[in-house]
């Protein structure tokens, strides 16, 4: 109810602002502004990105700090699946519905987004917020990769190269504060040294200022370790998560590193050793995914953190055709496991798996495996929880 209140007032401030000072076109005199808001918001962003040039008072209304504001809002409620994939130097973008009350064997067709120009060696490792974090690798000689991170909204098409760190590597991850509503990007530099043996120093980039600086985090981390390289991280009500490699009393354990965006405060948690394991967010909570190998199938676990910070753990059982796609694993916010077939399969379809009924429903995605195979398609993710964001940075 809070939320619905705050979104009227919000409303009529945009309306108030645009009543006296909007520009005179044929638009503005047949529509009123509160309605134009009204179905602003229920329109796809691929629409709202056409209105924009309809008039200068539509492109007013839309470039708004508080109608953006808005329309997160309303995005927030219907989250989208998010299927990314590369096709020589560019990569694609769609989205489709996250259905909750569905029959199994459905079918819905996807929305393509802008699609990412740019190097052939760049990879996708975290959607955070509606924004997507990448990679971009430089060999420069044979034991070094250079890493310069690339931020891309696929809504609005605008993209950020940050600033290069030192010369060696870097690992980041991107955060997202929804206290301040702001974005950040952890780096952790790499040296030559062992990377059990590096210190922990870490850098931090804050987006949407005028300047694009890095600095040290305003705490330093109290332990050393090394982030996995294979793993990405997850950011979950304003805590960054990753996973870490840490050497302690003579042993290397496996921990998960939590990193508070807003305080820059760094905290670690233990965790199972798996080969094969991923964070996911498991309905507001920091979840663990976890699969061992058995012939025919994965038997699978996922650990989740609860508010007395202990874990629970539940079983569940995977076809071993997941295990090539691990790192898109991921869980609805109603609490199901998703994930999507591999690229090789006679249709393209996403699994939900019900955690609590132990029973499996999919979805064919329309018109995608169509686009892999024309074009040749490589690297492929899935994120779940999409939302569609029109802030620029």
């Amino acid at each position: 109810m809070n939320r619905q209140k705050k979104n009227s007032v919000n409303r009529r401030k945009i309306v108030q602002r645009d009543t006296q000072s909007s520009a005179s076109t044929y638009v503005g005199e047949t529509l009123p502004n509160d309605l134009i808001i009204e179905i602003f918001l229920r329109l796809p962003v691929n629409s709202i990105e056409v209105c924009r040039c309809v008039s200068k008072q539509w492109s007013s209304i839309i470039r708004r700090p508080d109608f953006t504001e808005l329309f997160l809002t309303n995005s927030l409620s219907r989250p989208l699946l998010l299927f990314t994939f590369r096709i020589g130097n560019n990569w694609h973008f769609f989205s489709s519905p996250q259905l909750q009350d569905f029959a199994d064997n459905s079918s819905v067709e996807p929305t393509e987004y802008r699609t990412y120009s740019g190097s052939y060696h760049k990879e996708i490792c975290q959607s955070v917020n509606g924004f997507i974090y990448l990679n971009y690798k430089r060999r420069i000689n044979p034991r070094i990769v250079e890493t310069i991170p690339i931020i891309y909204n696929p809504c609005t098409g605008q993209s950020i190269t940050l600033p290069k760190v030192g010369e060696v590597g870097l690992k980041c991850f991107l955060g997202y504060d929804p206290i301040k509503k702001q974005f950040k990007v952890l780096c952790k530099e790499k040296t030559t040294k062992h990377f059990l043996s590096e210190e922990p120093s870490f850098q931090v980039l804050t987006l949407g200022t005028r300047e694009l600086l890095w600095r040290k985090t305003e705490s330093e981390c109290p332990f050393s370790h090394s982030p996995r390289e294979e793993c990405n991280g997850i950011c979950i009500n304003g805590v960054l998560y990753y996973i870490a490699w840490r050497w302690f009393e003579k042993r290397l354990t496996m921990i998960i590193v939590c990193f508070d965006v807003r305080s820059e405060k760094f905290s670690f948690l233990e965790m199972k050793y798996a080969y094969y394991s991923t964070l996911i967010d498991y309905k507001g909570k920091l979840g663990v995914v976890l699969l061992f190998f058995r012939s025919g199938s994965s038997l699978s676990e996922i650990w989740v953190l609860n508010d007395a910070k202990k874990w629970s753990r539940q079983f569940f059982v995977l076809e071993n055709p997941v295990l090539e796609r691990l790192q898109s694993i991921w869980a609805t916010d109603t609490g199901e496991i998703v994930w999507a077939s591999p690229l090789t399969d006679p249709l393209f379809s996403v699994f939900y798996y019900n955690m609590e009924r132990k029973s499996v429903r999919k979805v064919e995605i329309k018109g995608l495996r169509d686009k892999f195979q024309a074009m040749d398609a490589a690297s492929f993710f899935t994120f779940t929880n999409h939302v569609e964001n029109l802030m620029v940075l």
